[in-house]
């Protein structure tokens, strides 16, 4: 069924958007956006980003009393953590030697939001 459109009734919504871009002439994507997905996105996303702001917290414990120092080591171990939810890019980072400060960026995260169930 080549070049067949695939029936409405896969979507939730009707309103379908049809993507091109001139570096893919011979291709296209329609999106749509689906609800049910979006809920499940958000709360997924909502789950990791706080199971990924307790995390720093474990190891700036081990850098406050200098048990973990170092700007390396102490990279090394954040990045272990933020690269276990895959969320890292929703949050903002600074390293010295003995001190690690780390904050949520809302706006990377609204803008992921607004894209849920797409």
């Amino acid at each position: 069924m080549e070049g067949a459109a695939p029936p409405l009734r896969l979507f939730d919504e009707r309103n379908l958007r049809e993507i091109t871009h001139p570096d893919y002439p011979a291709e296209r994507l329609i999106a749509c956006r689906n609800p049910e997905l979006g809920r499940l996105r958000a709360h997924k996303r909502l789950s990791l980003l706080e199971a990924t702001e307790k995390e720093p917290q474990k190891v700036r414990e081990r850098v406050s009393p200098g048990t973990l120092k170092g700007h390396a080591p102490i990279g090394v171990q954040i990045g272990r953590v933020l690269n276990k939810c895959k969320v890292g890019k929703n949050f903002a980072l600074e390293i010295t030697d003995r001190r690690i400060e780390f904050r949520s960026l809302e706006e990377q995260s609204a803008a992921e939001a607004a894209l849920d169930g797409i």
